[in-house]
């Protein structure tokens, strides 16, 4: 018996069951913390009508298309969530979101802010740092394989 994938989003559970009937409808995210999650896991898989939908109108872009730059996304550590509960009508989110581009391991911290409108959770903005780092070909893999980068990711 073939045991299920877990989600991207760092739940250690079950996709099907974390972020997958979120996709269907968004409106099962019932805290900011579970929408941002959600979000992760649409760029790890190029969601991008997902990543629309979820986004609010005021500051939503026109298009976006994840396959633009390949990306390989390799963890999401949540930091805080601030409000963003079932009773809230807004709430922030910190997190770092750890990938590699371009032959580099790139950490991207953010403070996202959401709110809630006709009982949805929504992406608004938020304040972004990040930072980069050469991998070394023979040194381990950040994607945590214990294979050495030139023989895994690179």
């Amino acid at each position: 018996m073939k045991s299920e994938k877990l989600c991207p989003c760092g739940s250690n559970i079950p996709f099907s069951t974390c972020c997958k009937p979120i996709f269907a409808d968004h409106a099962k995210a019932k805290t900011a913390e579970q929408l941002m999650r959600s979000r992760y896991t649409a760029f790890t898989m190029d969601e991008n009508a997902y990543l629309l939908s979820s986004w609010a109108k005021e500051t939503r872009p026109e298009k976006m298309d994840t396959k633009e730059t390949p990306v390989q996304w390799i963890g999401l550590d949540v930091e805080s969530s601030e409000k963003g509960e079932i009773t809230d009508s807004e709430g922030t989110v910190t997190f770092i979101a750890h990938f590699i581009v371009t032959s580099r391991l790139c950490h991207l911290r953010e403070k996202s802010r959401f709110i809630k409108e006709d009982n949805k959770w929504f992406y608004l903005d938020g304040v972004p740092d990040s930072s980069i780092e050469k991998i070394a070909r023979n040194g381990l893999c950040p994607c945590g394989s214990g294979k050495k980068f030139k023989r895994c990711c690179l």
